[in-house]
């Protein structure tokens, strides 16, 4: 009889630190690029969750920077 493999599970989500150095890495991006435009940012989606899950929101729009005014 063959051994029972069981996976372990793989880490999917960041933590608060980290989903906000990722915003503030892509916003760098954007603004050495000349966008000085782009906002980037981290939010708890439910902060009321555990673990929390933070996802990174942006102004761009479809990727791109957002028109200028």
């Amino acid at each position: 009889m063959p051994a029972t493999v069981v996976a372990t599970p793989t880490r999917d989500l960041m933590t608060e630190g980290e989903a906000k150095a990722l915003a503030t890495r892509i916003e760098g991006h954007w603004h050495r690029l000349g966008q000085t435009t782009v906002k980037v940012w981290a939010e708890a989606v439910d902060p009321d969750s555990r673990p929390v899950v933070w996802v990174i929101q942006s102004n761009l729009v479809n990727g791109l920077p957002p028109a200028r005014q």
